[in-house]
C-alpha cells in the first residue's frame, strides 16, 4: 500500500510540474463551507465523530470536492506565487484520489476507536504550520487522546488547511 501511494505521489508532482499557471487569487465565491472556528473546535469534532462512530460526521469535517479542486490545489503555492492554474480532468482526478483514500481511512479510524469516550491529551504537528497562497496547512496531525480506562492512544489524521478562518481537514491520511 505504501509503495502505491508514493507511487500517486510521484504521478501527482509531475502533472502539477506541467500545468499552466494563472496570476489571481481564487474567486470570491470560492469559500469554505462549515468547517470550524479554530484547530481545538476541529479536533474535538473529530474525537466525538470517533467517539461516537459517526463515519458521515467524520467526513464533513474535510474539505470539500470545490474547495478542493478551487481552492487547495491552485493555492498550493508560496504566497505571492501565481496560482496554479489545474485543467478539469487531472484536478478530478486527484480529488478522486484524495476522496478514495480519505474514505478508506476514516473507515478504518472509525472502526478502531468507535465506542470510547476520549479526553484529548495534546497535538503535534509533523510538518508544523505553512503558509500557502490560499491556506495555512497545520499538518500532519498526531492526536493523543485518552479513553475512559486511562489508555493513550496516538491518532494519525492529516492536515488541516485553515482557510479565511475556517479550519477542515484536507484528507484523512495514516502515513508516518
Amino acid at each position: 500500500m505504501e509503495k502505491w501511494i508514493n507511487l500517486i505521489a510521484v504521478v501527482v508532482l509531475s502533472c502539477l510540474a506541467f500545468v499552466g499557471r494563472e496570476t489571481t487569487g481564487f474567486a470570491a465565491q470560492e469559500k469554505t463551507i462549515g468547517g470550524a472556528k479554530s484547530v481545538d473546535a476541529l479536533l474535538d469534532q473529530f474525537t466525538q465523530a470517533l467517539s461516537v462512530g459517526d463515519e458521515g460526521k467524520l467526513h464533513k469535517l474535510r474539505v470539500t470536492e470545490n474547495e478542493y479542486r478551487n481552492i487547495i490545489i491552485p493555492g498550493s503555492v508560496k504566497p505571492g506565487e501565481p496560482l496554479r492554474q489545474v485543467a478539469d480532468e487531472p484536478s478530478q482526478w486527484f480529488w478522486s484520489m484524495l476522496n478514495q483514500k480519505s474514505e478508506d481511512i476514516g473507515r478504518q479510524l472509525i472502526s478502531q476507536y468507535k465506542g470510547h469516550k476520549y479526553e484529548r491529551q495534546d497535538v503535534s504537528y509533523t510538518k508544523g504550520t505553512r503558509q500557502f497562497a490560499n491556506y495555512v496547512a497545520h499538518g500532519d496531525v498526531r492526536l493523543r487522546l485518552k479513553d475512559e480506562k486511562g489508555t493513550v492512544h496516538q491518532v494519525v489524521t492529516g492536515t488541516i488547511a485553515e482557510i479565511d478562518g475556517h479550519y477542515k481537514f484536507i484528507g484523512f491520511n495514516t502515513n508516518n
